[in-house]
């Protein structure tokens, strides 16, 4: 069923970030690393392009995430049996977020590389 509103839909998402962040140990992890990195950056100097860099790749990995849960409790619910088919569905799934996870530890090698070198 549609959300009637676009608050009605605010909700939803909140909820479900709520829920990855209750449930998903990865998603907390990706919130001590991006806690972590923040430091980092100040300690450093990032640049403001440096920051942008780093919200846009956060944000990825976490959305690619929420995604990747979304995909993984589907499979289950079709099927709790071991098939390559939904293996398959699965590790693409968790491809997304690692793709999402080596672009943002590359952009902060690269910014606090730059920023103290």
């Amino acid at each position: 069923m549609k959300n009637k509103t676009f608050t009605a839909s605010i909700i939803c998402a909140a909820k479900g970030l709520a829920y990855a962040i209750r449930t998903e140990k990865n998603y907390k992890y990706y919130c001590l690393i991006l806690f972590l990195s923040i430091i980092a950056n100040i300690a450093s100097g990032v640049s403001v392009s440096g920051y942008l860099c780093q919200i846009i790749t956060a944000a990825g990995v976490f959305s690619a995430e929420c995604l990747n849960t979304g995909i993984e409790h589907i499979m289950d619910m079709q099927s709790r049996e071991i098939r390559t088919e939904i293996r398959i569905i699965k590790d693409l799934a968790a491809a997304g977020v690692l793709c999402w996870g080596i672009a943002f530890f590359a952009c902060e090698i690269i910014m606090i590389g730059k920023a103290i070198g």
